[in-house]
């Protein structure tokens, strides 16, 4: 695709070499933001489907050991080794703190540190209205997983339109390529071949920044504050 752009734009051979050498150079980057896209999207609602359903077994039988167990077949890749981690530490003993800081620690979002101290809480000193706790973080984590969803689709949506717009950009150089061809206002042929190469590149940063832009983590680090 890159050489036959440039090949339509008359670029010299060193100059289709250099476009060539940066996008293949550029590719496996572009890869593996869109991996780490899907994996954070995946790890995301692996995460929110496992604390609904940690509350809703929380709230059936107060403790946190029957919780994780009933939980724990919904959880993948880190999150499953997390939790089992979890399970572990209750079942040699100690202090069921400790064991929900480790999580914490990994998982700090203030929503998780919130709802792990009501369970400590109700586990240590029993409650018989701890439900609208739980319900209220229940309702802060369907908030969390609206909001963090649609902000998600606004950069993807903001991508496709940097992308649109790159096109359109090429597809203006293109047409004022013809016409100074046509007209003879090209005196330069090496300064011209030059701005070319440097459009291009332009566009193809611009495209590496806008695939970049999407592949952050899903949680942003002014909510971690049960990780410190």
């Amino acid at each position: 695709m890159t050489i036959w752009v440039a090949t339509r734009f008359g670029l010299p051979r060193q100059s289709i070499l250099i476009l060539f050498i940066t996008t293949i150079a550029l590719t496996p980057i572009f890869f593996r933001y869109q991996l780490q896209w899907i994996k954070q999207e995946q790890a995301f609602f692996n995460l929110t489907d496992f604390l609904q359903q940690f509350i809703a077994s929380f709230k059936s039988h107060p403790k946190i050991y029957a919780a994780l167990l009933e939980c724990e077949d919904i959880t993948q890749n880190q999150l499953h080794k997390d939790v089992r981690h979890w399970i572990e530490g209750l079942e040699k003993g100690g202090y069921p703190q400790e064991h929900a800081k480790a999580f914490m620690a990994k998982y700090g979002h203030f929503t998780i540190g919130n709802m792990v101290h009501l369970m400590l809480a109700v586990e240590n000193y029993g409650s018989f209205h701890y439900a609208e706790g739980f319900e209220i973080i229940q309702d802060d984590i369907e908030e969390w997983i609206e909001d963090t969803y649609a902000f998600k689709q606004e950069q993807i949506q903001t991508q496709r339109k940097i992308q649109i717009l790159s096109l359109f950009s090429m597809g203006i150089a293109y047409m004022s390529h013809n016409m100074l061809f046509k007209s003879d206002m090209v005196s330069e042929l090496g300064f011209y071949h030059t701005s070319l190469l440097l459009f291009f590149g332009l566009i193809l940063l611009t495209l590496f920044f806008a695939q970049k832009m999407i592949a952050v983590p899903w949680i942003e680090k002014k909510e971690l504050i049960w990780n410190a």
